[in-house]
């Protein structure tokens, strides 16, 4: 265990107390009433809970966090987000084609940076009190993301989404492409935010757009996110035009390796399954937007047990309808135990490790997040206790995957900085946010209104 001297100790110094850490390491490492040190922005000591270490490194006790006997977890990671989209939440829910007679209409007349900045707070806002201290995001007007990220202080890595028609932002690829560069910029010397690029998908750009993308992204050092193996409709177009599967078109692309992150991954054969693990491909599991939108259900719990890079996202707030974390718990854990048929499979150890170190693992940070450890960014959230649905805990992490609810979690911190204590966000106003954003929503429900009066 790693000890300060006393002239080490600076006022940036803090401690996590008296909580059940979870620590989410190789050896499932858990403190009973355990104790966190992070020094700056990063982790130092992790151990029992020490009061003669504390008056040591002069932490005085009421300036500790108290977690009062709460489960305390490394932050939870989101791997796959539209943030951008929150403002169209429950429209059209429910319609067949739903992406091309209602999504993309929707977004050619009314996505503008103004909306794309006010909906990614709001999404930022839910995600931050739901334990979300990490995120990859991928849509249009991605700089508006990136400063309302900013601002949130959460860590991530946003994507700006290319495609040969372009976007509500971009008339093209080629101007979409340069987008990337601005966003490239913008994020060059951040801490905490990186930039992708995001070509959308097999079937909205061409392989030689797609392969562009992966050599802009080796010769940048960039990552890529997109979606991948989603619905039967691509898997019919790739074939068609390309002759193969869309992984392997992917892989053919050179769209896959250790900067890639797919979302989906649905309709992934073993031997593709295989092809992405082998090419250290990060993996983005959305199970509550995959089977609201009745696509089917990834081989999550397979990919899990063969090592692959697998984290879990909500999708965006049109697809998922929910932008926190907790609820994906349980969601993963059931529909994997109900597509093969077994209650043993995807334990609560299992998911959560796929909502921590697995979700950085996906976006290939786990040498910065995901796990508490020392070295590691004092990304770390606790999870109150206190609730009814929340005691009797014999078991931390079933507690956590079937019983808790964003609403339990009490503390949000992201590289040591506190976002949220107590359920009051600290970089964040929810309320102006919202009353910003009425406007928008006023004018949205009088131009779709017949999408839910038809």
């Amino acid at each position: 265990m790693l000890y300060f001297s006393m002239t080490e100790a600076t006022v940036s110094t803090q401690a996590i107390i008296n909580g059940t850490i979870l620590t989410m390491d190789r050896q499932w490492t858990v403190h009973d009433r355990g104790m966190i040190i992070i020094e700056g922005d990063t982790i130092s000591e992790i151990g029992p809970y020490c009061p003669d270490r504390l008056e040591t490194l002069r932490i005085p006790l009421d300036t500790c966090i108290d977690a009062r006997g709460g489960i305390v977890i490394p932050g939870l990671v989101n791997t796959h987000t539209h943030i951008g989209m929150s403002l169209f939440r429950s429209l059209a829910d429910d319609r067949p084609n739903r992406l091309l007679e209602v999504i993309f209409p929707l977004e050619r007349s009314q996505v503008n940076p103004k909306l794309v900045h006010i909906a990614s707070l709001h999404s930022l806002a839910e995600m931050i009190g739901g334990g979300t201290t990490c995120f990859a995001d991928m849509y249009y007007h991605a700089k508006e993301t990136a400063l309302a990220a900013r601002q949130s202080g959460i860590r991530g890595i946003v994507g700006q989404a290319v495609a040969s028609k372009g976007g509500p932002d971009a008339k093209d690829f080629p101007e979409a492409v340069q987008l990337v560069g601005n966003l490239q910029e913008l994020l060059q010397d951040d801490r905490l935010l990186a930039p992708a690029i995001a070509p959308h998908a097999p079937y909205s750009l061409s392989e030689s757009e797609l392969e562009y993308c992966a050599a802009f992204s080796e010769t940048h050092n960039m990552a890529i996110l997109s979606h991948l193996a989603e619905m039967p409709f691509e898997e019919s177009y790739v074939q068609e035009h390309y002759g193969v599967r869309p992984i392997a078109f992917y892989d053919r692309c050179g769209l896959l390796g250790p900067r890639s992150t797919m979302a989906h991954c649905i309709f992934a054969s073993p031997d593709e399954c295989k092809l992405l693990i082998d090419t250290h491909t990060g993996i983005a599991h959305n199970p509550s937007a995959n089977s609201k939108s009745g696509k089917g259900i990834a081989p999550a719990h397979a990919l899990y047990q063969a090592g692959a890079r697998i984290g879990l996202g909500t999708d965006g707030p049109m697809s998922g309808n929910t932008m926190d974390m907790i609820h994906q718990l349980g969601i993963t854990a059931k529909m994997q135990k109900v597509l093969l048929k077994d209650p043993t499979v995807m334990t609560p150890r299992q998911v959560l490790r796929c909502a921590t170190i697995g979700g950085a693992e996906a976006l290939h940070l786990e040498r910065i997040t995901g796990s508490i450890e020392i070295g590691k960014r004092a990304d770390i959230v606790v999870v109150g206790t206190d609730s009814p649905a929340m005691f009797p805990v014999y078991d931390p992490y079933a507690a956590l995957v079937y019983s808790a609810c964003p609403t339990d979690v009490m503390l949000t911190m992201v590289d040591g900085k506190v976002l949220m204590r107590d359920r009051e966000l600290m970089t964040i106003d929810a309320r102006s946010i919202r009353k910003e954003a009425q406007g928008i929503v006023d004018s949205i429900r009088a131009r779709f209104s017949h999408l839910w009066e038809s």
